[in-house]
């Protein structure tokens, strides 16, 4: 494998799409680094990958605090001197329910982590990449922001992030700096290992595949889409769901 001499900045980077996003990156020679909350969990991702030929720096960070953005890109810059990729991966969501049992401290966590984390990421890694006159800005987001799925708060923010990604895109496109976003469908992660084979298969059974991702999955598709293959595609919002977000009304007709 040959160095791609690239740099990407992972958020939520520790586990789940992150760190599938991460495996992928580094098996193509692209130098990242993630960034998340849990220190450990971002140090035991970095020792699993450590035997592919990219380095990777752990950087504690909760994108929510915008110091703390700015201490990640700093962080970045002095170890690697610039940053090619910025991936906005990290996010939560909500429990199923009402919006009137919905916990306040909650929802301004969802508000503050899922978008405002995105645009402080994406406004710093925007200056930079400006100054170096290239640059690609993946953003995650999620079926529940084109369907309506349970999550009222959770789906409005990957709403927003679809239209950011489209508005950002138009204003960067001339540096350029790419910016696209993929919307992944259900992903099997550390959170739905929980699930027995029996639950996940009927919940598969109302996806149009019957098939769910893997993190590495949506790596590949994100390494396409900052790879030079992909280099005139910018402001794409792209669906990695297995046909949930095309399925429409065709589960209420029982089809």
């Amino acid at each position: 494998m040959v160095r791609s001499n690239k740099v990407a900045v992972i958020t939520g980077g520790g586990s789940g799409i992150g760190k599938g996003i991460a495996k992928v990156f580094t098996q193509n020679g692209i130098d990242v680094v993630i960034a998340g909350r849990n220190l450990k969990k971002l140090e035991k991702t970095a020792a699993e990958l450590k035997s592919s030929k990219a380095e990777i720096l752990c950087v504690q960070t909760d994108v929510a605090v915008q110091d703390q953005v700015e201490r990640l890109f700093d962080k970045t810059l002095e170890k690697f001197g610039k940053v090619d990729i910025l991936v906005n991966n990290a996010g939560i969501t909500e429990p199923m329910g009402s919006i009137t049992d919905l916990d306040m401290k909650l929802a301004e966590d969802i508000i503050n982590i899922d978008f405002m984390g995105a645009f402080y990421c994406a406004r710093r890694a925007a200056k930079e990449m400006k100054t170096q006159k290239s640059g690609n800005i993946v953003n995650i987001g999620a079926t529940e922001g084109l369907v309506s799925l349970p999550g009222v708060l959770f789906g409005a923010m990957k709403a927003a992030i679809s239209q950011f990604t489209i508005v950002l895109s138009r204003e960067l496109a001339a540096v350029p700096i790419r910016v696209n976003c993929i919307r992944p469908g259900v992903v099997i992660t550390e959170k739905t290992q929980g699930l027995s084979s029996s639950d996940l298969e009927a919940f598969l059974k109302n996806v149009p595949m019957h098939k769910a991702l893997y993190p590495e999955d949506i790596g590949k598709l994100a390494y396409y889409l900052v790879s030079d293959d992909a280099r005139y595609i910018t402001g794409a919002v792209v669906s990695a769901d297995a046909g949930v977000s095309a399925d429409g009304g065709w589960f209420a007709f029982g089809l």
